[in-house]
């Protein structure tokens, strides 16, 4: 693909960015995406289905939009170019097939002195979603939303007692030297509590989120009353029939975009002791002030600045296999 990005380079076209939609320029887009998406700057197409858990499956489809258009701000910003000009030229094409991830926006994922507990709490994090080739974003206006099951602030395992606040909601972002930075780190959960568990609204048992990355959330209202980041697209659940409070293989494994899993919290002025009704399934913040921290954050995320119908990628993370693979 690079190939096709120095065939254009050197033949000096001038490519207006609004003529990308052409069918003419598909393979060229195609090149263009999966340059952009190996850099971390473009989010890669993510899916996934009933027997296969979701994950990033391809950089994009070939078809210009407004992620691809901001894929490209986003380049030009880093590479100091103008974020404004119309065309694509033949420094931008020549920028963009020489740039190498590592060293474009490098990213420092091992322990070193002098790191706090959450810069070695998200370097784990970020290690572990890059073993199970998960995407990163790595631009430091883009952030890398997170929910990791059955931990504390610290990273260490709790007892992911049922009904309990005792999972984490994280934001992560690479700073320009590549070290990561913690912006939020709030108790959650990413599991459904014991009303809901005991009373599910269908016959094949409460929805509890599978493992995995998806980008299915959008700014918008839960029950139409919340901020909250509002489910737009497919996801993966486990339908805990036996109301057992696990994700097993008697699972009823259930894929779909209308459930209303949605991000959001509990109630102002409130901070309860147990999930409770506040979860069916979705991914619930404890603290509702901390739930609008949250919202402001990633209403500062590059893509959402330029792109008010941008879709979230969140990353949903078991405690227990990340502390496997990598102990404190």
């Amino acid at each position: 693909m690079s190939t096709l990005l120095n065939q254009v380079y050197q033949s000096g076209q001038q490519i207006r960015i609004d003529r990308l939609r052409d069918a003419a320029h598909e393979e060229l887009v195609r090149a263009l995406q999966q340059k952009l998406c190996n850099l971390g700057l473009l989010d890669p197409r993510i899916s996934g289905d009933r027997a296969t858990p979701f994950g990033p499956i391809r950089p994009d489809d070939g078809k210009s939009g407004p992620e691809t258009r901001t894929g490209i701000r986003a380049f030009r910003w880093r590479t100091r170019q103008s974020q404004d000009d119309p065309t694509l030229g033949p420094s931008f094409f020549k920028h963009l097939a020489e740039s190498e991830p590592d060293v474009l926006f490098p990213m420092q994922l091992l322990p070193a002195q002098p790191d706090t507990q959450q810069a070695v709490f998200a370097k784990r994090i970020l290690r572990y979603m890059k073993k199970k080739g998960y995407w990163i974003a790595r631009s430091p206006h883009c952030f890398n939303i997170v929910y990791v099951e059955g931990v504390d602030a610290d990273g260490r395992p709790n007892t992911d007692l049922f009904n309990k606040w005792n999972d984490r909601r994280i934001v992560i972002r690479l700073l320009p030297n590549g070290q990561p930075e913690m912006l939020v780190n709030d108790m959650a959960t990413t599991e459904p509590g014991k009303f809901y568990t005991l009373n599910p609204f269908r016959p094949e048992g409460v929805a509890r989120i599978a493992f995995g990355q998806y980008k299915a959330w959008r700014f918008g209202y839960h029950k139409g009353v919340q901020p909250a980041l509002v489910q737009r697209d497919n996801v993966r659940l486990h339908r805990d029939g036996n109301r057992n409070t696990f994700r097993d293989n008697a699972d009823y494994i259930d894929v779909g975009y209308g459930f209303g899993i949605n991000q959001h919290s509990t109630r102002f002025d409130f901070v309860p002791a147990y999930v409770n009704r506040f979860s069916a399934g979705c991914l619930v913040g404890r603290r509702y002030n901390y739930h609008l921290s949250f919202l402001h954050i990633v209403r500062h995320d590059f893509r959402f600045i330029h792109n008010p119908n941008y879709l979230f990628i969140t990353t949903v993370i078991n405690g227990d296999k990340l502390m496997e693979e990598e102990p404190v």
